[in-house]
């Protein structure tokens, strides 16, 4: 049963149309005629059997009838037995009963006493017996006796019975011989049909009437071995046995045929039906079958040919669907393939290393251009010994921490070979909708020396420029003291020449810590301006942050007096240390107080405040300078843009600043208004995530 159902299964669809049309329409025709004939069959055979009984039940009743009469006939003749002149009786008897051939009496001791035959000569033999052993038995016991079958001498059955009388308390009994050609004759003529047979047993079970004269005087013939349908009669007296039967094969004939009709009907439907499921299966069917003929053209690659059905059913609307959806698919894949060939000069020309990392790290796919940088070897190590070249995955990383939601921006260093130190930024992004195992992550490698050797280039220029428009408050700060320093000298001197008997410890003292203080501060203003000027990579380290905006201050302080301004500076109290760039946060610093001096003309205010607010370091610069207006903003941090005029600005301060502090991890924002001043707001975090150079 499953081969059956397997091989369906692989069949194509107008097959199983086929094989369902003839299916559907047998199966209901095969079990109307097995439900007609399971009902049928016991119902015929009921009836046949019912037949039967009524037709053995007359018969019985008539040959009973018969013995019947011949007894009472007998039983007359015994009555009026006692005249002397018995022959008139004798031949009386004879004539109104022509089945008897013979009438005897027998006295008690079983020999014949008198005897008249219809065919013999009425000579009695000496003690001449007319009972056969059985009959003397039963004549012994009972008042009817019942002989067996015999045949006379013209070869026809007879039999013998008698009737039991007594006379003068004696024993005596008539008998007669009976022909029982009549009632043969009765059994053979009633033939129902040529399909039943009837036949009588005598106590022997031997055939003594049949319709088949071939089986007479046979046995049984119930040693056929066929199934029979019949039924039988006891004849109890006679000991007889009446039989009507028929073959199982003959009565259920009619349903048979019936049956082979139906199955004849079954086989013509079945066949129409076939014809009719062919026609449906490839009316039906073909539409599919060109449907799935283009569906592989159009899977391997090839143009579909549209498919054109003049119809306007379920099928039609389904051809029309699917050259629709093919023109559609041909025009995507068309730009897909544009799309791939975009993409593939993208990710070949983009400059940067591209690799697709697992959850496992392990990389999967990389560019040529990251083929180029690294060899095949190294390309199969895990991604955080081929980039990060450590052992043990990075712990900033989004792969090993996935609730990270930054990309792990980081800069790196590597070294190949005798090639030079290169710079790389290196950055992790996830992908939704890959495909497990093929690649989760996308890994973006770039060579950032240039770019980072460029940015180093401005903010040194940067550097300079602020320098270049401090040189003269520089000069300014520095003269003061030299002028203290020159002026006490000069005394000190002239006075030691002179022996000046005025001249004590205590004085010369004072004198020599006057020129020191003088010294300290021209030596403080030389550091911060060598520091704030100083080309240096990024230098991480705790620093007070306090100190670091009076070392700014410092640098700014002679333009502050020139311009007459006021400064205001609020410091939160016990403020902890910071971790970062101390030089690269004073040059922001600088960068914002010179821009807040340049804004004010005259007697205006800066205010610097520094707090720690939400885990954050807080700087804001507010003046109450020009203001800077609303279509300017958003250019500010663009590099090489200025307000200043000529020879005043570069137009690279807040630009630098704007990187400085992305390098921190922190914001930059301004709120400006024309004619009431600016604020910048700088916000680092406390924990600060600065990009570190990895070797």
């Amino acid at each position: 049963m499953k081969s059956i159902i397997y091989w369906l299964h692989s069949q194509p669809m107008r097959v199983k149309v086929l094989v369902f049309g003839i299916i559907m329409s047998t199966i209901p025709l095969l079990l109307i005629s097995y439900y007609y004939y399971s009902n049928v069959k016991p119902d015929l055979e009921e009836r046949i059997i019912s037949k039967q009984e009524l037709v053995l039940q007359n018969l019985t009743g008539e040959i009973e009838l018969e013995f019947n009469q011949i007894f009472q006939q007998v039983q007359m003749f015994s009555i009026i037995n006692d005249k002397e002149d018995k022959q008139p009786i004798f031949y009386d008897l004879l004539m109104k009963n022509t089945s008897i051939e013979e009438v005897v009496i027998i006295n008690e001791s079983g020999r014949i006493e008198e005897k008249v035959s219809r065919y013999d000569l009425n000579i009695l033999e000496s003690n001449e017996r007319w009972f056969s052993d059985e009959m003397w038995d039963v004549f012994q016991s009972d008042d009817r006796i019942y002989g067996e079958v015999e045949f006379n001498q013209f070869g026809q059955p007879v039999m013998k019975i008698a009737l039991v009388y007594r006379e003068n308390e004696r024993r005596n009994a008539v008998g007669v011989t009976i022909q029982l050609q009549k009632i043969i004759g009765q059994i053979s003529s009633l033939k129902q049909d040529d399909l039943s047979y009837l036949y009588l047993l005598d106590r022997e079970g031997k055939v003594i009437a049949h319709q088949d004269y071939r089986k007479l005087w046979h046995q049984s013939p119930e040693a056929d071995n066929k199934e029979m349908l019949g039924v039988r009669e006891e004849l109890v007296d006679l000991g007889w046995t009446i039989i009507m039967e028929q073959p199982k094969t003959t009565a259920y004939e009619p349903i048979n045929d019936m049956f082979m009709k139906g199955l004849m009907v079954a086989v013509i439907v079945t066949l129409f039906v076939s014809l009719i499921s062919i026609y449906a299966g490839l009316y039906f069917t073909a539409p599919i079958v060109l449907l799935d003929k283009e569906m592989r053209r159009l899977k391997a690659g090839h143009v579909a040919s549209p498919i054109i059905l003049n119809r306007n059913d379920e099928l039609g609307q389904l051809s029309q669907s699917f050259n629709e959806m093919s023109q559609e698919l041909q025009e995507k894949s068309f730009r897909l393939k544009q799309e791939k060939e975009r993409l593939d000069v993208v990710v070949n020309g983009i400059g940067a290393g591209l690799a697709l990392v697992t959850k496992n790290y392990e990389v999967t796919w990389t560019n040529p251009l990251l083929e180029s940088w690294m060899s095949k070897e190294e390309i199969e190590l895990p991604c955080y010994t081929l980039i990060g070249g450590m052992n043990t995955p990075c712990d900033n990383c989004p792969i090993t921490c996935p609730e990270i939601n930054e990309n792990a921006d980081t800069i790196m260093r590597m070294q190949r070979g005798n090639r030079e130190e290169r710079l790389f930024r290196h950055r992790v992004f996830p992908l939704t909708h890959a495909i497990k195992g093929e690649g989760e992550y996308l890994i973006v490698i770039e060579d950032v020396t240039e770019e980072k050797q460029m940015e180093e280039k401005m903010i040194q220029t940067d550097k300079l420029s602020a320098l270049g428009l401090m040189a003269s408050s520089f000069a300014h700060e520095v003269n003061n003291p030299l002028a203290t320093i020159h002026v006490y000298a000069e005394d000190l001197i002239d006075r030691l020449e002179q022996y000046d008997d005025d001249l004590d410890e205590v004085e010369m003292a004072l004198y020599l810590r006057k020129i020191k203080e003088n010294t300290d501060r021209c030596k403080r203003i030389t550091g911060n301006l060598l520091n704030f000027s100083r080309k240096s990579n990024w230098k991480v380290s705790q620093f007070d942050i306090k100190e670091i905006i009076q070392n700014s201050i410092s640098l700014v302080e002679y333009s502050l007096k020139k311009k007459n301004v006021l400064l205001d500076v609020s410091i939160q109290e016990e403020m902890p240390y910071m971790a970062g760039d101390s030089i690269k946060l004073m040059q922001v610093l600088v960068n914002l107080i010179n821009n807040s001096i340049d804004a004010i003309n005259q007697d205006g205010t800066v205010a610097i405040s520094a707090f720690q607010q939400n885990r954050n370091f807080v700087f804001k610069i507010k003046d109450n300078g020009c203001g800077i207006p609303d279509h300017e903003m958003q250019k500010i941090f663009d590099p090489f843009f200025t307000t200043k005029p000529v020879g005043k600005g570069t137009g690279l301060g807040l630009s630098v600043c704007y990187g400085i502090i992305e390098e921190f991890g922190g914001t930059i924002m301004v709120e400006s208004k024309v004619g009431k001043g600016t604020m910048i707001i700088v916000s680092i975090p406390a924990e600060t995530r600065f990009k570190e150079d990895k070797q």
